[in-house]
């Protein structure tokens, strides 16, 4: 089986009313117009989602922000993109999203459920969910979003946690689980630790959960952006990849940082874990994660 996962993708709208900046927007368009808007490039989508369409997934995740501001002008930009990509999958595939921190940017986006209702069909609105890829693969998707008028931080809560641990405890032995959440769980040695009014407030709570499960996890997110994958020293059996941010250019990836891929056998046997990663002569590579 294979999957393939885009991170962050931070459609945006640079045009919007005056009375839209009055909230945590304010600063996000400032950002925008004096900072993002030169390094994500919307015009790179036609490219990635072309290339996810060949690599022919049999499911297809994003691990959040298909947002920069949460205007419901970028939550039908973002669906309409996403929308034509899934349709264009083989008819088997399925499809999943969880929301990032970008898509909740501010009280009235969440209390309009704007995320749910451009990803309605492609998400949740309890959390944790689980869904099944294939016969032996379970996807657990967590929500640790919230609007926030100070920060960009996140918090699952007690009682997702404990649902959580619930879930891993119910997966049979042998089958495989993914967690698909918009915040890592830490970074790997040699990077700067995240800031915390930017990261999850509950990491250590959840790595505890992933750790006592006793099961190899596989857990996925985006939100910094750059790719990576690495194990938590304190949690052994966990593998945690970021997605990373497909139309996000800098001097390392001047064509954009490309998606994630996970090859997974059949039966038992080691995933795979790869990057399709533009090779700046108009076609794609293999890259490590």
């Amino acid at each position: 089986m294979r999957i393939v996962v885009l991170g962050d993708l931070h459609f945006y709208q640079l045009a919007i009313w005056p009375w839209q900046l009055f909230s945590k927007r304010l600063l996000g368009q400032a950002n925008l117009w004096l900072n993002r808007r030169r390094h994500f490039k919307p015009s790179l989508w036609p490219s990635v989602r072309d290339q996810v369409l060949v690599r022919a997934p049999d499911a297809l995740l994003c691990s959040g922000d298909f947002t920069t501001t949460a205007l419901p002008g970028e939550f039908r930009t973002a669906s309409t993109a996403w929308a034509g990509l899934v349709e264009k999958l083989k008819p088997c595939a399925g499809a999943f999203v969880v929301p990032g921190n970008h898509d909740r940017y501010t009280f009235a986006s969440a209390r309009k459920h704007l995320f749910e209702a451009a990803f309605g069909q492609w998400t949740s609105r309890e959390w944790p969910t689980q869904r099944m890829l294939g016969d032996r693969t379970h996807l657990i998707g967590l929500d640790p979003t919230r609007p926030n008028p100070f920060n960009a931080s996140g918090h699952l809560g007690d009682e997702q946690l404990s649902k959580l641990r619930t879930c891993l405890q119910e997966v049979p032995v042998g089958h495989r689980i993914l967690i698909l959440c918009h915040y890592p769980i830490g970074t790997p040695e040699g990077l700067s630790d995240e800031e915390a009014g930017h990261g999850l407030q509950d990491t250590t709570a959840l790595i505890k959960a992933l750790a006592a499960s006793g099961r190899p996890i596989t857990y996925i997110h985006g939100h910094i952006h750059w790719p990576w994958k690495w194990t938590p020293p304190s949690a052994p059996n966990v593998i945690a990849i970021n997605a990373g941010a497909p139309m996000l250019i800098s001097n390392r990836y001047p064509q954009g940082q490309g998606f994630l891929e996970i090859e997974i056998p059949d039966e038992s046997g080691e995933a795979e874990y790869s990057r399709q990663e533009p090779d700046g002569e108009g076609g794609w590579q293999n890259a490590s994660p």
